[in-house]
C-alpha cells in the first residue's frame, strides 16, 4: 500500500538585529501536498458465481481481478463485489432501477463485470429431468428462455451504459460452462446424457450472451473453452466446488484470468489507468 505524505511547511523565523537594517528574505517555495492518484472502481454483477457461493473461504473471481488491475505498481482498484446467489437476469435488471444500491455503485464503476443468466433455465429443469421437455431433442422447454434472456440482458446492459452517462467504461460479460451443474457431481446425479444436453444448451446460452454483449459494445469473456478445453470435451470437475455447480478456488481463478486477458485485449494495457482514459475502446 502506498503511503501519501503531505509536505509540511517549516516556519523560518529572520531575527531582526538592533541598530542594522532589515533586509526581506525572498519567499521560500514550499512544498505542495502530494495527493494519490485517482484510481479504479471495479463493480461485479450477476449471481452466485461471482457471489463466491458453494466454496466456503475462496475469493471470489471479482476480487481477483481487482487484485489483478491494481497489480504492485499500478492504481489501486477498489471492488464492489454484489453478485447475489439465485438471482435471474430480472432481478439484476430490477438492481439496477433508479435509486437501487446497484445502480449507486455501477454510476461510480470504471470496470463492470456481469455473470448472469444461467438461474434463468432453472425454472424448465424439473420438465427436462421428467422427461417433459419436449422437442427434437429434449431441450424444448428451455427455448422460450432463450430469447427472454437476450431481451433482458440487453436491457441490463443499456441500463449500465445510462448510468455511466457516456463516461469511458469496460464492461465485461461472462459466459457460462455450464448452466446446471457439472462434472463427477452431475454425472453421478443426472448421468452422462444430461451432461450433453446440458452442454448443447449452455452453449445456445452464451451464444445468446456473446451476441448481445457484442451488439452493446461490451466485451464477451468466454468461459467454456476456459473450463473445457479448445474443443469443449474437457472434464471440469477439478475447477468446481463439492456441490459440482460453482468453482473452486481454482476455478475462481481460471475465471480472473480470462477477464484480465479480455481487459488486456480491449484497453491495450494491463495498467488501471487504462480504464480512467478515453482511450478504453468498448463501451
Amino acid at each position: 500500500m502506498r503511503r501519501w505524505i503531505l509536505g509540511v511547511p517549516v516556519a523560518v523565523v529572520i531575527p531582526v538585529l538592533a541598530g542594522c537594517s532589515t533586509t526581506v528574505a525572498p519567499p521560500v517555495a514550499q512544498p505542495q501536498p502530494q495527493s494519490p492518484p485517482a484510481g479504479a472502481t471495479l463493480v461485479g454483477l450477476g449471481d452466485s458465481i461471482p457471489a463466491g457461493d458453494g466454496c466456503p473461504g475462496c475469493t471470489p473471481f471479482v476480487e481477483l481481478f481487482g487484485d489483478q488491475l491494481s497489480g504492485d505498481d499500478a492504481l489501486p482498484v477498489q471492488v464492489a463485489n454484489l453478485g447475489v446467489g439465485g438471482w435471474t437476469s430480472t432481478d439484476l435488471l430490477d438492481a439496477l432501477d433508479p435509486g437501487e444500491y446497484d445502480a449507486d455503485a455501477v454510476r461510480d464503476a470504471d470496470v463492470v463485470t456481469v455473470t448472469i443468466g444461467a438461474n434463468d433455465f432453472y425454472a424448465e429443469l424439473d420438465d427436462y429431468l421428467d422427461g417433459d421437455c419436449g422437442g427434437d431433442d429434449g431441450l424444448g422447454c428451455f427455448q422460450p428462455v432463450l430469447p427472454q434472456l437476450q431481451t433482458t440482458l440487453t436491457s441490463v446492459l443499456d441500463r449500465i451504459a445510462e448510468l455511466r452517462a457516456g463516461q469511458p467504461t469496460a464492461v465485461l460479460v461472462t459466459g457460462y460452462w455450464d448452466v446446471f451443474p457439472d462434472g463427477d457431481v452431475a454425472r453421478e446425479l443426472f448421468g452422462p446424457q444430461f451432461l450433453r444436453d446440458s452442454a448443447a444448451l449452455t452453449l445456445r446460452a452464451n451464444d445468446v450472451i456473446a451476441e448481445v454483449a457484442g451488439a452493446e459494445g461490451a466485451t464477451y469473456v468466454d468461459l467454456f473453452g476456459t473450463f473445457k478445453g479448445a474443443w469443449g470435451d474437457g472434464d471440469p470437475t477439478g475447477l468446481l466446488a463439492d456441490d459440482g455447480d460453482h468453482p473452486n478456488q481454482i476455478g475462481h481463478q481460471l475465471i480472473a484470468d480470462a477477464l484480465s486477458s479480455a481487459a488486456v485485449a480491449g484497453s491495450g494495457s494491463s495498467e488501471v489507468s487504462a480504464f480512467t482514459s478515453s482511450e478504453w475502446s468498448p463501451r
